[in-house]
């Protein structure tokens, strides 16, 4: 994900309630690659709430000039300590701020576990993830599903983190260099819908994109399309949460709830 997040986070008690605060302390600081940096943390208390080790969860970094969403890449519960990756990116946002001086011993506030869309449950799944939603597929793979088959394609100006993910019995891992929307493209590539699902994770507009061709060209349910837009082209996160904040009021006044909001449907 992309740029700096100074906005409140949108709340709702029933879809928070396994959400708290931890204060996080930095155990470890890495750069297993170019484009990523890659921190644990303690947890203290974090360790009975068994979400924290399901795949794709995210958590909230609070840091003095706002906040910013990250997935758990991993999570050990016996020392209740959670590694992110950091994408590092040129823009000179609030988390590029800070990754660029963390270390050993930096204490900051942390809330989760949160989890996000898993892949779909059907035989084979299609996944699309460009270089932000890597730590999320990263999950994904780490805990595949025994029978299901699928297929993934990547896109990253980092190859040594696609070369990282994990190798699955079953799935294909396919590179793709960065260009103008190659995982939509690739998307266009498939045509069987049979036992298909589809997961995908990254700039909002290519994965409106995916949403749309899987769900009103091929005519995939919309219960088997898992799509999330993590960050959109010349757009602060910031400036999404005002839209979302702002759409979910909207949504509270006509009786709808967080669980039903659809996030890529905002106009963004």
């Amino acid at each position: 994900m992309k740029n700096s997040d100074n906005s409140t986070p949108l709340s709702e008690k029933q879809h928070d309630a396994v959400i708290r605060d931890f204060t996080a302390r930095v155990t470890h600081v890495e750069r297993p690659s170019s484009s990523l940096l890659r921190v644990a943390v303690t947890l203290p208390g974090s360790g009975n709430n068994k979400n924290w080790q399901e795949p794709n969860v995210a958590v909230r970094f609070y840091l003095p000039d706002g906040t910013r969403v990250y997935t758990v890449r991993s999570y050990d519960p016996d020392r209740e300590e959670a590694v992110i990756d950091v994408v590092q990116h040129e823009n000179p946002s609030l988390m590029m701020q800070w990754s660029a001086h963390a270390k050993i011993g930096d204490t900051f506030t942390l809330s989760g576990p949160r989890p996000h869309v898993g892949v779909p449950d059907t035989p084979r799944v299609a996944l699309f993830a460009d270089d932000t939603a890597i730590p999320a597929l990263y999950t994904l793979l780490e805990q595949w599903p025994a029978g299901k088959t699928g297929s993934a394609w990547v896109t990253t100006p980092d190859e040594a983190a696609f070369n990282e993910l994990p190798t699955v019995a079953g799935v294909d891992l396919n590179y793709l260099s960065p260009g103008e929307s190659p995982l939509a493209t690739a998307a266009l590539g498939i045509s069987e819908k049979d036992g298909l699902g589809v997961w995908a994770a990254g700039e909002r507009d290519e994965m409106k994109a995916i949403r749309r061709y899987f769900r009103q060209i091929i005519g995939l349910d919309k219960s088997v399309v898992n799509v999330a837009g993590y960050w959109k082209i010349d757009t602060t996160n910031a400036q999404i949460d005002e839209h979302r904040r702002a759409a979910y009021l909207r949504g509270i006044e006509q009786g709808i709830s967080l669980t039903d909001f659809d996030d890529l449907d905002l106009a963004i």
